[in-house]
């Protein structure tokens, strides 16, 4: 009888494996070798060439900067296969672990060891290499290898997350999963208790398509990089450094995020299939609008090219134009991203906009939200929320959005005003400024919607870091609206690259305490400069005519907050009855004397303010949302139309001089920053 013997070249061999150091290969390299997927019925090696925006998410996983990976994104976007089985394969051939997969029930966690890990383990030869040759060491829901490590592919419960270390825990489709798993806590905080104990080098992952309502319709996030309130896996990838998806327009080469709204297509075809056979994707800053299908240097498509170019952007970073990433992001050990529905490399932005518009008219059919919602969370990748009250006003003014350029200067506007809204609060300072363009009959235009967020004061532990204004505290940050609002001047659509100056600058005088004293402050400071021609602090009241200019003084009272000495003038306004004249102006639908023209770069939110206010049955103006600085700011610009009278104007072929067609008036700027210098403009004689 013939007895078998090991090879001791062999057990040599194979002990020396663990103590071997790990591979530090990226995991979107060595997935290239060792990850393979089906297509067609077979298994063929992963792409990665296909998904490159996964690579940067799938390399954090290895970074011993980073305890967490968030990415949150749509379907089709290859995020389950490349994080999670990549993943995997790279823990089991270069640095063999205990690992943890969450799946979202015992059903589906059998399903995927089934389907999608058997499958590959047993189209890779090196991982056929790595599993253990018992038998009972390879079963559904456990698998065991060589090299002493353990992969569980197991479901939501405490006994799951309970009383064992997991180096790796990767939790998919993180939004099926309950928020609270046996009463314990969230799958993710759980998770993540499992890898403390290895420190820098334990890992959790969390990955799926948004799942949950919005919690606060009416909540304006504070950039564009902060997701809304809501559950899930949002509300994980905001405590991230928060990255999002970039591309660089091939026309104008800004950076820019590819979202669902900037998708445009013909929406006067009722009929989805038809309206989404042509989509385009519009760059926010020149308008361009770009083809998904077209092809571009190497044969390769639109989308295909940019996905391989585009760049992973943190909160509180930008991009030069040479894809140069400069700036602070948020310090945290959580790496997150959250991508979009048109980045998508398996789902078409026809595909995008049927799906959309199918489930919207069966919404307006049936009132049925299920497939309204379904396609925003797992096609767009973004938090859902019902329709609200307004929300078909809403649409009907963004409907309304035209291509108008990017703050230009029409050529029918006669001058500019500009309106500032003082925000206080730790978290919320800011100004909010809006400018307009005035044209005869006071028709108008929105040229710029934006904020004043940073100082000029840098903080005390990081000098290189600028600090938030604070209107109430801070005398010295009111300084920034000289030169980002009352001296600013925009760029006339003529290409004549002359620029026309803002007239006359609006700004809300009340607020918390000091911001009235300020406010008085920075006008003393304007007429010492001779600034101050340009500017006209308001404040509103519930009665009396529309607009009144008083200079309040209570120098001889102890009992008011602000000082006042009679010095500085305050035009009082009626906001109730300038709201009805803007609420008229922007519900005008045609052309026309007072009519409102909305370029189509204007956000979403910048309607949802505009519309945050409704008449009550007393015929008072209340708020139906907490945000309306927008309504504010339209106010805040026709109060300076009253103060210049401008809505008195009858012939406007005999204009005041300020308000005179673009080719009479001396009030504009060259490309070289000299004033214009015109002939004086001839009045008309009377015929009598």
């Amino acid at each position: 009888m013939l007895n078998s013997y090991a090879s001791p070249g062999k057990i040599r061999r194979e002990v020396a494996s663990l103590i071997r150091p790990p591979n530090r290969e990226p995991v979107s390299q060595s997935a290239r070798r060792l990850l393979h997927v089906e297509q067609g019925g077979s298994m063929v090696p992963w792409d990665g060439d296909l998904v490159p925006y996964i690579h940067e998410p799938m390399d954090c996983l290895k970074s011993r900067l980073y305890s967490s990976v968030i990415f949150a994104g749509p379907a089709r976007t290859s995020k389950t296969v490349s994080l999670i089985d990549g993943w995997i394969c790279d823990t089991i051939v270069n640095n063999p672990a205990d690992f943890l997969l969450v799946q979202i029930s015992q059903e589906k966690a059998a399903e995927y060891s089934k389907k999608r890990l058997g499958r590959e383990f047993n189209a890779s030869p090196e991982i056929q290499e790595k599993l253990s040759p018992r038998a009972h060491d390879n079963n559904v829901h456990d698998k065991l290898f060589k090299a002493g490590n353990f992969l569980k592919i197991g479901w939501p419960s405490k006994n799951i997350f309970a009383s064992s270390d997991w180096k790796y825990v990767a939790i998919t489709d993180y939004d099926r999963i309950p928020l609270n798993v046996d009463s314990e806590g969230s799958a993710f905080l759980l998770a993540s208790k499992r890898t403390q104990t290895f420190m820098s080098s334990g890992m959790t992952l969390a990955e799926g398509s948004p799942g949950f309502y919005i919690t606060d319709p009416t909540y304006r996030p504070a950039t564009a990089h902060e997701a809304p309130p809501t559950h899930g896996i949002l509300s994980l990838y905001n405590q991230g450094d928060r990255r999002l998806f970039y591309w660089q327009c091939p026309d104008c080469g800004e950076w820019f995020e590819p979202d669902f709204p900037l998708l445009q297509w013909d929406r006067d075809i009722a009929d989805p299939s038809l309206a989404s056979k042509e989509v385009f994707l519009c760059c926010p800053h020149c308008g361009s609008l770009h083809s998904e299908h077209k092809r571009m240097t190497g044969g390769k498509s639109l989308k295909m090219t940019l996905n391989a170019s585009g760049l992973w952007i943190p909160e509180g970073c930008q991009a030069d134009q040479n894809g140069v990433i400069t700036g602070s992001r948020r310090d945290t050990r959580v790496a997150s991203f959250w991508q979009k529905g048109p980045t998508a490399a398996f789902q078409t932005w026809n595909q995008l906009v049927y799906k959309y518009l199918s489930a919207l008219e069966q919404y307006e059919k049936t009132g049925d939200l299920n497939d309204l919602q379904t396609t925003v969370n797992t096609d767009q990748g973004k938090a859902f929320t019902p329709p609200r009250k307004g929300d078909q006003s809403v649409q009907l003014l963004m409907d309304r959005r035209t291509d108008l350029g990017v703050r230009v200067v029409p050529e029918w506007a006669r001058f500019l005003t500009a309106a500032v809204d003082v925000q206080a609060g730790a978290k919320t300072a800011r100004f909010d400024v809006m400018v307009l363009a005035w044209g005869s009959d006071l028709e108008h235009q929105v040229i710029d919607r934006f904020r004043i967020e940073k100082s000029n004061r840098t903080d005390p532990e990081n000098p290189d870091k600028f600090v938030r204004v604070n209107p109430a505290t801070h005398l010295e940050d009111w300084d920034l609206l000289i030169d980002k609002v009352i001296n600013k001047s925009y760029e006339l659509d003529d290409g004549s690259e002359r620029r026309m100056p803002i007239l006359l600058t609006s700004c809300d005088s009340g607020g918390e305490d000091g911001v009235t004293d300020n406010a008085y402050a920075f006008y003393r400071k304007l007429k010492g400069e001779g600034l101050h021609r340009k500017f006209m602090l308001v404040k509103g009241q519930g009665k009396g005519p529309v607009i009144k200019e008083s200079y309040p003084d209570n120098t001889k009272r102890s009992d008011r907050k602000a000082r006042a000495y009679g010095d500085v003038p305050v035009f009082q306004i009626n906001t109730d009855r300038i709201k009805d004249t803007v609420s008229n102006a922007i519900e005008r639908d045609t052309a026309g004397r007072r009519y409102c023209w909305f370029p189509d770069w204007l956000p979403e939110w910048f309607f949802d303010e505009l519309l945050a206010e409704e008449r009550n049955v007393s015929g008072k103006w209340e708020k139906v949302s907490t945000r309306n600085e927008t309504f504010d700011l339209f106010v805040y610009n026709w109060a300076g139309i009253y103060k210049l009278k401008a809505d008195q104007i009858v012939d406007w072929d005999n204009a005041p001089p300020w308000a005179v067609p673009i080719n009479e008036s001396s009030e504009l700027i060259t490309g070289d920053g000299e004033v214009v210098a015109l002939p004086k403009r001839r009045r008309r004689r009377s015929s009598l």
